[in-house]
């Protein structure tokens, strides 16, 4: 028998993330990984959430809200961007995990090949040291040319099922 790859995401999710992190959801969807992260993060932590279509990101913020989460996670409606995260971290902020889900059961639409690698690139960038990268695509989806600067300094896995693969990258210190 196989996991899912949610399945493994989330057993990631619940070994990496620690109360006080500072994580994002570059691709929420459906808010599957942002209501678990916000759980994980703690009254101390916070999730920067950002969801392409507005009524998901609606959707999101009623359910964090239901469930008294509210106060960990920013929505931000609208596609990840480097404008967006500055908005929201500034510059001197990093972040300990970064999350792009556009896998099979999300409910998020695949961004171009050009506009992933530069969401990629654009989190790994405001990684800190030993922090984590997950990048969860459809088995459809083209193979992602990871940056140069990202193969650098890291630890690599990846885990696939007949749906889906996962990239785990951790950022090494430099």
């Amino acid at each position: 028998m196989q996991i899912s790859n949610r399945h493994f995401i989330q057993s990631t999710l619940e070994e990496t993330v620690e109360p006080g992190n500072l994580v994002v959801d570059g691709a929420a969807g459906i808010g599957l990984n942002t209501r678990f992260l916000s759980s994980r993060v703690g009254s101390q932590g916070q999730v920067l959430t950002f969801s392409e279509e507005k009524e998901n990101a609606n959707q999101i913020a009623s359910s964090l809200f239901m469930a008294g989460l509210q106060d960990r996670v920013d929505v931000i409606n609208g596609v990840l961007t480097q404008d967006k995260l500055q908005a929201q971290i500034g510059k001197v902020s990093k972040l300990d995990l970064a999350i792009l889900d556009y896998g099979s059961d999300t409910g998020t639409s695949l961004p171009n090949r050009e506009t992933l690698n530069e969401q990629i690139t654009l989190l790994w960038d405001h990684l800190k040291d030993d922090g984590l990268l997950i990048v969860n695509l459809t088995r459809n989806q083209q193979a992602v040319n990871f940056d140069v600067s990202i193969t650098n300094n890291t630890d690599k896995a990846s885990y696939q099922t007949h749906s889906d693969l996962t990239y785990l990258i951790e950022r090494k210190d430099d």
